[in-house]
Protein backbone atom coordinates (compact mmCIF):
# COMPACT_ATOMS: atom_id res chain seq x y z
CA UNK A 1 0.00 0.00 0.00
CA UNK A 2 1.29 3.44 -0.95
CA UNK A 3 0.25 6.51 0.97
CA UNK A 4 1.45 9.98 1.93
CA UNK A 5 0.77 12.97 4.11
CA UNK A 6 -2.61 14.63 4.66
CA UNK A 7 -3.68 17.10 1.97
CA UNK A 8 -1.39 15.56 -0.66
CA UNK A 9 0.37 17.96 -2.99
CA UNK A 10 1.71 17.30 -6.45
CA UNK A 11 4.97 15.74 -5.30
CA UNK A 12 3.24 13.46 -2.79
CA UNK A 13 0.59 12.16 -5.19
CA UNK A 14 2.65 12.26 -8.39
CA UNK A 15 5.41 10.25 -6.73
CA UNK A 16 2.89 7.66 -5.56
CA UNK A 17 1.58 7.36 -9.11
CA UNK A 18 5.10 6.78 -10.42
CA UNK A 19 5.88 4.23 -7.69
CA UNK A 20 2.56 2.44 -8.28
CA UNK A 21 3.41 1.73 -11.91
CA UNK A 22 6.97 0.71 -11.03
CA UNK A 23 5.78 -1.89 -8.52
CA UNK A 24 3.00 -3.12 -10.80
CA UNK A 25 5.60 -3.63 -13.51
CA UNK A 26 7.56 -5.76 -11.06
CA UNK A 27 4.55 -8.00 -10.45
CA UNK A 28 3.48 -6.55 -7.12
CA UNK A 29 -0.08 -6.07 -5.92
CA UNK A 30 -0.33 -2.36 -5.14
CA UNK A 31 -2.95 0.11 -3.95
CA UNK A 32 -2.72 3.85 -3.40
CA UNK A 33 -4.75 4.89 -0.34
CA UNK A 34 -4.75 8.55 0.70
CA UNK A 35 -5.64 9.99 4.13
CA UNK A 36 -7.97 12.46 2.39
CA UNK A 37 -8.93 13.53 -1.09
CA UNK A 38 -6.44 15.58 -3.14
CA UNK A 39 -7.31 18.99 -4.53
CA UNK A 40 -9.36 19.01 -7.72
CA UNK A 41 -6.38 20.14 -9.82
CA UNK A 42 -4.72 16.76 -9.24
CA UNK A 43 -7.71 14.54 -10.01
CA UNK A 44 -6.60 14.07 -13.63
CA UNK A 45 -3.96 11.61 -12.39
CA UNK A 46 -6.78 9.17 -11.61
CA UNK A 47 -7.45 8.78 -15.35
CA UNK A 48 -4.80 6.09 -15.56
CA UNK A 49 -4.06 5.20 -11.92
CA UNK A 50 -6.54 3.94 -9.28
CA UNK A 51 -6.43 6.33 -6.33
CA UNK A 52 -8.45 5.58 -3.21
CA UNK A 53 -9.31 7.73 -0.21
CA UNK A 54 -9.32 5.98 3.16
CA UNK A 55 -12.78 5.16 4.47
CA UNK A 56 -12.82 4.25 8.19
CA UNK A 57 -16.03 2.32 7.61
CA UNK A 58 -14.28 0.05 5.09
CA UNK A 59 -10.99 -0.16 6.93
CA UNK A 60 -7.41 -0.62 5.84
CA UNK A 61 -6.52 -2.87 2.89
CA UNK A 62 -4.42 -5.89 3.77
CA UNK A 63 -0.80 -5.07 3.02
CA UNK A 64 2.53 -6.64 3.92
CA UNK A 65 4.29 -3.34 3.27
CA UNK A 66 3.13 0.26 3.61
CA UNK A 67 5.32 2.84 1.87
CA UNK A 68 5.14 6.45 3.03
CA UNK A 69 5.86 8.73 0.08
CA UNK A 70 6.97 12.34 0.60
CA UNK A 71 6.74 11.98 4.36
CA UNK A 72 8.32 9.81 7.03
CA UNK A 73 6.07 9.96 10.10
CA UNK A 74 2.86 8.04 10.65
CA UNK A 75 1.61 11.05 12.60
CA UNK A 76 1.21 12.88 9.27
CA UNK A 77 -1.31 10.33 7.94
CA UNK A 78 -4.38 11.58 9.79
CA UNK A 79 -7.01 8.86 10.26
CA UNK A 80 -4.76 6.34 8.52
CA UNK A 81 -2.25 6.33 11.35
CA UNK A 82 -4.15 4.25 13.90
CA UNK A 83 -5.13 1.34 11.61
CA UNK A 84 -1.60 1.15 10.18
CA UNK A 85 -0.10 1.01 13.66
CA UNK A 86 -2.60 -1.71 14.60
CA UNK A 87 -1.84 -3.75 11.45
CA UNK A 88 1.95 -3.59 12.09
CA UNK A 89 3.12 -3.87 8.46
CA UNK A 90 6.69 -3.24 7.36
CA UNK A 91 7.03 0.50 6.83
CA UNK A 92 9.03 1.90 3.94
CA UNK A 93 9.86 5.57 3.35
CA UNK A 94 10.66 7.38 0.10
CA UNK A 95 11.27 11.03 0.92
CA UNK A 96 13.52 14.05 0.47
CA UNK A 97 12.80 16.01 3.65
CA UNK A 98 15.38 16.69 6.34
CA UNK A 99 15.63 13.97 9.04
CA UNK A 100 13.28 11.60 7.20
CA UNK A 101 15.66 8.73 7.89
CA UNK A 102 14.77 9.24 11.57
CA UNK A 103 11.05 8.78 10.99
CA UNK A 104 8.91 5.66 11.28
CA UNK A 105 10.37 3.72 8.38
CA UNK A 106 11.81 0.24 8.83
CA UNK A 107 13.57 0.84 5.52
CA UNK A 108 14.22 4.30 4.12
CA UNK A 109 15.25 5.74 0.77
CA UNK A 110 16.02 9.37 1.60
CA UNK A 111 18.03 12.08 -0.13
CA UNK A 112 17.57 15.64 1.10
CA UNK A 113 19.39 16.94 -1.98
CA UNK A 114 16.72 15.57 -4.32
CA UNK A 115 14.48 18.27 -5.73
CA UNK A 116 11.38 16.13 -5.21
CA UNK A 117 10.38 12.71 -3.95
CA UNK A 118 9.52 12.00 -7.58
CA UNK A 119 13.22 12.25 -8.41
CA UNK A 120 13.88 9.39 -5.98
CA UNK A 121 11.15 7.28 -7.56
CA UNK A 122 12.78 7.80 -10.94
CA UNK A 123 16.06 6.54 -9.49
CA UNK A 124 14.22 3.38 -8.46
CA UNK A 125 13.17 2.84 -12.08
CA UNK A 126 16.84 3.01 -13.04
CA UNK A 127 17.93 0.81 -10.14
CA UNK A 128 15.45 -1.95 -10.98
CA UNK A 129 15.79 -1.42 -14.73
CA UNK A 130 12.08 -1.00 -15.24
CA UNK A 131 10.64 0.76 -18.31
CA UNK A 132 9.02 4.11 -17.63
CA UNK A 133 5.39 4.14 -18.77
CA UNK A 134 3.59 7.24 -20.00
CA UNK A 135 1.36 7.21 -16.89
CA UNK A 136 4.37 7.00 -14.57
CA UNK A 137 6.18 9.76 -16.47
CA UNK A 138 3.18 12.04 -16.08
CA UNK A 139 3.03 11.43 -12.34
CA UNK A 140 6.75 12.06 -11.90
CA UNK A 141 6.58 15.24 -13.99
CA UNK A 142 3.77 16.52 -11.74
CA UNK A 143 5.97 15.72 -8.72
CA UNK A 144 8.92 17.56 -10.23
CA UNK A 145 7.11 20.74 -11.23
CA UNK A 146 5.26 20.85 -7.90
CA UNK A 147 8.41 20.98 -5.80
CA UNK A 148 10.47 23.15 -8.14
CA UNK A 149 7.68 25.68 -8.73
CA UNK A 150 7.76 24.96 -12.45
CA UNK A 151 11.57 25.19 -12.40
CA UNK A 152 11.80 28.60 -10.72
CA UNK A 153 12.94 27.57 -7.20
CA UNK A 154 16.58 27.35 -6.19
CA UNK A 155 16.45 23.53 -6.12
CA UNK A 156 16.20 23.58 -9.92
CA UNK A 157 19.54 22.42 -11.28
CA UNK A 158 20.92 20.60 -14.32
CA UNK A 159 19.80 17.26 -12.86
CA UNK A 160 16.21 18.52 -12.65
CA UNK A 161 16.18 19.68 -16.27
CA UNK A 162 17.74 16.42 -17.42
CA UNK A 163 15.02 14.45 -15.65
CA UNK A 164 12.31 16.71 -17.07
CA UNK A 165 13.70 16.11 -20.54
CA UNK A 166 13.59 12.34 -20.08
CA UNK A 167 10.00 12.52 -18.87
CA UNK A 168 8.99 14.61 -21.88
CA UNK A 169 10.53 11.97 -24.11
CA UNK A 170 8.04 9.50 -22.61
CA UNK A 171 5.04 11.44 -23.83
CA UNK A 172 4.45 14.03 -21.10
CA UNK A 173 2.51 17.04 -22.38
CA UNK A 174 3.84 19.88 -20.23
CA UNK A 175 1.34 22.46 -21.48
CA UNK A 176 -1.62 20.16 -20.79
CA UNK A 177 -0.34 19.44 -17.29
CA UNK A 178 0.07 23.15 -16.60
CA UNK A 179 -3.53 23.71 -17.64
CA UNK A 180 -4.72 20.88 -15.40
CA UNK A 181 -2.80 22.20 -12.41
CA UNK A 182 -3.33 25.93 -12.76
CA UNK A 183 -6.22 26.73 -15.09
CA UNK A 184 -9.14 24.81 -13.62
CA UNK A 185 -10.01 27.03 -10.67
CA UNK A 186 -13.58 27.56 -9.57
CA UNK A 187 -14.99 31.03 -10.42
CA UNK A 188 -15.17 31.77 -6.69
CA UNK A 189 -11.42 31.33 -6.43
CA UNK A 190 -10.81 34.93 -7.51
CA UNK A 191 -12.72 36.25 -4.50
CA UNK A 192 -11.11 33.74 -2.14
CA UNK A 193 -7.61 34.64 -3.33
CA UNK A 194 -8.40 38.35 -3.04
CA UNK A 195 -9.63 37.88 0.53
CA UNK A 196 -6.52 35.90 1.38
CA UNK A 197 -4.16 38.47 -0.11
CA UNK A 198 -5.99 41.20 1.81
CA UNK A 199 -4.90 39.45 5.01
CA UNK A 200 -1.22 39.83 4.12
CA UNK A 201 0.93 42.00 6.34
CA UNK A 202 4.49 43.15 5.66
CA UNK A 203 6.71 43.62 8.70
CA UNK A 204 8.51 46.93 9.25
CA UNK A 205 11.57 46.95 7.08
CA UNK A 206 9.89 44.82 4.41
CA UNK A 207 12.00 41.70 4.96
CA UNK A 208 9.22 39.29 5.90
CA UNK A 209 5.47 38.99 5.68
CA UNK A 210 2.76 37.08 7.55
CA UNK A 211 -0.65 35.98 6.28
CA UNK A 212 -3.35 34.87 8.74
CA UNK A 213 -6.32 33.01 7.29
CA UNK A 214 -9.37 32.34 9.46
CA UNK A 215 -11.18 29.01 9.42
CA UNK A 216 -14.08 30.38 7.35
CA UNK A 217 -11.75 31.35 4.50
CA UNK A 218 -9.84 28.07 4.73
CA UNK A 219 -13.14 26.19 4.52
CA UNK A 220 -14.24 28.23 1.50
CA UNK A 221 -11.02 27.32 -0.27
CA UNK A 222 -11.42 23.65 0.62
CA UNK A 223 -14.99 23.61 -0.68
CA UNK A 224 -13.88 24.77 -4.14
CA UNK A 225 -10.64 22.76 -4.13
CA UNK A 226 -8.35 25.79 -4.14
CA UNK A 227 -4.70 25.58 -3.08
CA UNK A 228 -4.21 28.53 -0.74
CA UNK A 229 -0.44 28.49 -1.23
CA UNK A 230 -1.16 30.81 -4.15
CA UNK A 231 -1.92 33.55 -1.62
CA UNK A 232 1.78 33.68 -0.72
CA UNK A 233 3.04 34.56 -4.18
CA UNK A 234 2.31 38.33 -4.21
CA UNK A 235 4.24 38.79 -0.97
CA UNK A 236 7.07 36.60 -2.21
CA UNK A 237 7.42 38.84 -5.28
CA UNK A 238 8.23 41.93 -3.19
CA UNK A 239 11.87 43.08 -3.50
CA UNK A 240 13.88 42.31 -0.38
CA UNK A 241 11.32 39.84 1.00
CA UNK A 242 13.24 37.10 2.83
CA UNK A 243 10.44 34.99 4.33
CA UNK A 244 6.68 34.66 4.00
CA UNK A 245 4.73 32.77 6.65
CA UNK A 246 1.12 31.75 6.11
CA UNK A 247 -1.09 30.60 8.98
CA UNK A 248 -4.30 28.68 8.33
CA UNK A 249 -6.82 28.03 11.09
CA UNK A 250 -7.72 24.39 10.45
CA UNK A 251 -9.53 23.43 13.65
CA UNK A 252 -10.25 24.41 17.24
CA UNK A 253 -6.94 25.58 18.67
CA UNK A 254 -5.13 24.17 15.62
CA UNK A 255 -3.17 26.25 13.14
CA UNK A 256 -1.19 25.04 10.14
CA UNK A 257 1.83 27.20 9.36
CA UNK A 258 3.77 27.28 6.08
CA UNK A 259 7.06 29.12 5.64
CA UNK A 260 8.72 30.01 2.34
CA UNK A 261 12.15 31.62 2.11
CA UNK A 262 13.60 33.60 -0.77
CA UNK A 263 17.01 34.28 0.72
CA UNK A 264 19.29 32.73 3.34
CA UNK A 265 16.87 32.12 6.20
CA UNK A 266 16.61 28.43 7.12
CA UNK A 267 12.85 28.07 7.58
CA UNK A 268 13.24 24.35 8.29
CA UNK A 269 14.97 25.36 11.53
CA UNK A 270 12.09 27.69 12.37
CA UNK A 271 9.53 24.98 11.61
CA UNK A 272 11.42 22.49 13.77
CA UNK A 273 11.10 24.86 16.75
CA UNK A 274 7.33 24.58 16.28
CA UNK A 275 7.39 20.78 15.97
CA UNK A 276 7.44 20.69 12.17
CA UNK A 277 10.03 20.31 9.45
CA UNK A 278 10.69 20.40 5.73
CA UNK A 279 13.44 22.04 3.68
CA UNK A 280 15.68 25.04 4.18
CA UNK A 281 13.48 27.20 1.96
CA UNK A 282 10.08 25.54 2.39
CA UNK A 283 8.76 24.10 5.64
CA UNK A 284 5.63 23.70 7.71
CA UNK A 285 4.18 22.78 11.08
CA UNK A 286 0.82 22.30 12.77
CA UNK A 287 0.68 24.29 15.99
CA UNK A 288 -1.72 24.08 18.91
CA UNK A 289 -3.27 27.43 19.75
CA UNK A 290 -5.53 30.11 18.34
CA UNK A 291 -4.72 32.07 15.21
CA UNK A 292 -3.56 35.42 16.59
CA UNK A 293 -1.32 34.17 19.44
CA UNK A 294 0.29 31.60 17.14
CA UNK A 295 0.72 34.36 14.56
CA UNK A 296 2.58 36.51 17.06
CA UNK A 297 4.89 33.62 17.98
CA UNK A 298 5.57 32.88 14.31
CA UNK A 299 6.26 36.53 13.51
CA UNK A 300 8.69 36.78 16.45
CA UNK A 301 10.53 33.63 15.36
CA UNK A 302 10.85 34.86 11.78
CA UNK A 303 11.96 38.29 13.01
CA UNK A 304 14.78 36.70 15.00
CA UNK A 305 15.89 34.68 11.99
CA UNK A 306 15.81 37.69 9.66
CA UNK A 307 17.67 39.84 12.20
CA UNK A 308 20.51 37.33 12.03
CA UNK A 309 21.07 38.04 8.35
CA UNK A 310 23.20 40.71 6.76
CA UNK A 311 21.30 43.91 5.92
CA UNK A 312 19.06 43.56 2.88
CA UNK A 313 20.28 44.93 -0.43
CA UNK A 314 16.77 45.22 -1.74
CA UNK A 315 16.60 42.13 -3.93
CA UNK A 316 14.87 38.87 -3.19
CA UNK A 317 16.92 35.77 -3.88
CA UNK A 318 15.72 32.68 -5.68
CA UNK A 319 13.46 30.22 -3.89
Amino acid sequence: MLTGHEHPDGDCLGSQVGLYHLLRGMGKSVRIVLPDAPLRNLDFLARHTPIEVFDPQVGLPLADVVILVDCAELSRLGDLRAPIVAARPTIGVVDHHVDSERGDGDSCFVDVDAAASGELVHRLYERFRQPLTAAAAEGLFVALVADTGWFKYSNTDARVFALASRLLEHGVDAAAIYDQLHRRNDPESVAVLADGIARSRVAPGGRFGVIRLERALVDRAARIGLDLDQVMEPLRSVAGMEVVAMLKEVGVERVKVSWRASGDVDVQAIARSFGGGGHKKAAGATVTGSLDPVGERVAAAVQRAVDGLAPSRGGGGPS
